[in-house]
């Protein structure tokens, strides 16, 4: 019998089944007879060497609020599992960093890291893009409020927003002259003991704001996300319109300069957000997009994952 694949994630009760990628590779595990386990991260521990985990057999159906059915719940090694997916989102905490220092003991020559832990967190979702600067706008990481200021002084329009938010938490759109400036900055940076992002605002963003799903390194499918009229942000739970876009040459020139290093990495599955041909971010921890993409493609992306996921299985011998 095959080994199961394990799912380390939020609670499943929460999640929308019309939107969630992690449910989708969910969906295509189980249609191909693959035993699954669930649990949520807290549930992970160290005993010596092994890392363990207290989990729940799981089989999951495209059905509205009949999504799935859990089975006996067992204690187990990580490494009695053929494929481990992290996908708890964030905020990057420090209880997510703890899990990333546990599940960096699973025994990499039994069991497939999506993604590997240690590149979880060398990839703050802000902060790994600017090892290729000349793909992205003018950006400034700091917690000096004055750096802060000269840098919206000289780009005119920026956007500001916190190292560990998720989902569109904390961006604020601001201009030379603004009269809130001061009083933002004092609050993300708490008061200039925290470091943000600020970017030169990218006026494209109207046009919208483009996830690209990398496999790999790979491009295998993009949406473009368009923020509502009276919002800058382009995320789908606060508002943002999920269109088709089909990947272009300057797509795949920024995927194609990633690759390397998110390959070298382990970063398996990847998905780079693109504002007017410029990255922003590179998101590793829960990349989402899988269904829309699907839908506008007429595609199954989650299949192409999971058929990596199990040639890199069938690698180990």
């Amino acid at each position: 019998m095959a080994r199961p694949y394990l799912f380390l994630m939020d609670p499943i009760e929460r999640i929308d089944i019309e939107a969630d990628s992690t449910f989708v590779l969910m969906l295509e595990a189980g249609a191909r007879g693959r035993p699954m386990l669930y649990a949520h991260p807290e549930k992970l521990r160290q005993h010596g060497a092994e890392p363990r985990i207290q989990a729940t057999e799981i089989t999951v159906r495209p059905e509205k609020g009949h999504h799935f059915a859990l089975g006996e719940t067992r204690d187990l090694a990580l490494a009695d599992c053929d494929a481990v997916f992290m996908r708890k989102d964030p905020p990057f905490d420090t209880a997510f960093l703890t899990y990333t220092y546990l599940l960096d003991r699973v025994d990499r020559s039994k069991t497939v890291m999506v993604n590997e832990p240690q590149a979880l967190r060398d990839f703050n979702e802000k902060l790994a893009a600017l090892r290729w600067p000349d793909l992205m706008p003018p950006t400034m990481i700091a917690a000096d409020r004055g750096a802060l200021r000269r840098f919206i002084e000289e780009h005119g329009e920026v956007v500001v927003k916190p190292l560990d938010g998720a989902g569109g938490a904390g961006i604020v759109h601001l201009r030379t002259g603004d009269k809130n400036i001061g009083s933002i900055l004092d609050m993300l940076t708490l008061e200039g003991r925290r470091h943000i992002e600020a970017q030169a605002f990218l006026r494209d963003v109207v046009k919208g704001d483009k996830r690209v799903i990398l496999l790999d390194g790979e491009p295998i499918g993009a949406v473009n996300r368009v923020p509502a009229r009276d919002d800058i942000r382009a995320n789908m739970h606060v508002g943002g319109r999920a269109e088709q876009s089909p990947l272009t040459d300057r797509d795949r020139e920024i995927a194609a300069a990633l690759a390397p290093e998110l390959v070298r990495r382990g970063l398996i599955f990847v998905g780079i957000d693109v504002i007017g041909g410029f990255l922003t971010e590179v998101n590793v921890t829960s990349p989402t997009g899988l269904q829309e993409a699907n839908r506008f493609d007429g595609v199954k992306l989650e299949a192409q994952i999971i058929d990596k996921v199990e040639e890199k299985r069938a690698a180990l011998g």
